[in-house]
């Protein structure tokens, strides 16, 4: 017999009848800093395949919206984990658009952030990213590989 699992939603806890794996897209909105924070799960990306799993996206994304332009992929951190982030701007229907992409990998999977604003990158929506990336704790799973 298998083990029930509890699910945490906004709205309440779902009491499953087995363990789950959470591939969601968490669509945050801050309306305060005018910015939107989107979470992501990638289980497919082996350790290792971090780099390249960043490097397909900003392809993507390069490919996709016009003007667009990134800066370095650098070291960062996602609370106390390391990670990986990038800083890039491109045009989507017109609208001038920046994001912060960070990854961090996971015991079990890739989780990806993409912090985006379309009302620039000034000190406030830049405060609101880094108390997002520096308050992150980890659960008790979420030990880096």
């Amino acid at each position: 017999m298998t083990q029930q699992t509890r699910y945490a939603l906004s709205e309440g806890t779902l009491t499953l009848p087995e363990a789950v794996q959470d591939t969601s897209v968490t669509i945050l909105k801050l309306p305060q800093a005018r910015a939107t924070l989107v979470v992501t799960r990638a289980y497919d990306v082996k350790p290792g395949q971090e780099e390249a799993y960043l490097q397909q996206q900003l392809a993507k994304v390069k490919r996709d919206m016009k003007k667009f332009s990134a800066r370095a992929v650098e070291d960062s951190s996602f609370g106390p984990l390391p990670a990986r982030a990038v800083s890039v701007r491109f045009e989507n229907q017109g609208i001038a658009i920046e994001q912060q992409l960070l990854v961090v990998r996971l015991e079990s999977h890739l989780l990806v952030l993409t912090f985006s604003t379309s009302a620039g990158f000034a000190a406030d929506a830049q405060a609101t990213w880094e108390q997002i990336r520096q308050g992150f704790i980890p659960a008790g799973n979420a030990a880096e590989a």
